[in-house]
């Protein structure tokens, strides 16, 4: 098979950094100042947890997207084409980095401190993953029907979206339980682990390799 168009035009824009806009600098600037109020407040929890949804299901699955079209020389999953400041990653640009930087901290900021409660006689650990999984898939239709986060294959596209709800309702889950399961010294350490996973794989399969 043939890449794509999307695949083409995501491929050609890739870390390309003439296309870079100015509306990045308060971007970057509303991230600060998040993380840096939490600081301030000492909430190392929200800010380590953060970081881990960052580096895990932000980079690292990002780049596991970009190895699938590696591997079949066709498409990722999703593709991000162009209208984007800078594209990391077939599949990521900057705007989507902005926002897995800032979606770990503030979930994890707005969930209750009994992980055990029950929200609408529904467990904390399904309650939260299932309204920030149907929020997120959501926008990603959106994103699809606009043409700017392009779909190629039949069980990865509209209307079959159930892989694509896991796809984000997995981590979720995950993201909550760890939340609740560790202490915050693991959860520091799970964080310094998730930035040296996250930095190796892109310095493997983005700079040595150049597989993404």
């Amino acid at each position: 098979m043939a890449f794509t168009d999307a695949s083409l035009e995501a491929l050609a824009n890739l870390r390309n950094i003439d296309n870079i806009q100015w509306y990045v600098v308060p971007l970057i600037l509303g991230i600060y100042l998040l993380y840096n109020n939490e600081i301030i407040k000492e909430n190392w929890e929200a800010i380590f947890m953060g970081i881990i949804w960052f580096c895990l299901a932000g980079v690292v699955l990002e780049i596991i997207n970009g190895l699938v079209l590696t591997a079949t020389q066709y498409s990722a999953l999703w593709t991000t084409t162009s209208k984007s400041a800078f594209v990391i990653y077939v599949g990521w640009n900057i705007e989507i980095l902005f926002l897995a930087a800032v979606m770990g901290l503030m979930n994890a900021m707005g969930l209750p401190e009994n992980g055990k409660q029950k929200v609408m006689g529904i467990p904390v650990l399904l309650f939260y993953p299932l309204i920030w999984t149907s929020i997120a898939v959501f926008i990603e239709v959106m994103l699809n029907f606009a043409g700017i986060l392009v779909w190629e294959y039949w069980f990865w596209s509209w209307p079959n979206i159930y892989f694509i709800f896991l796809w984000w309702l997995i981590p979720n889950i995950l993201f909550v339980w760890a939340h609740y399961r560790f202490s915050l010294k693991t959860k520091k350490y799970i964080a310094i682990a998730s930035v040296i996973y996250a930095l190796s794989f892109h310095v493997i399969f983005a700079i040595i390799l150049k597989w993404v």
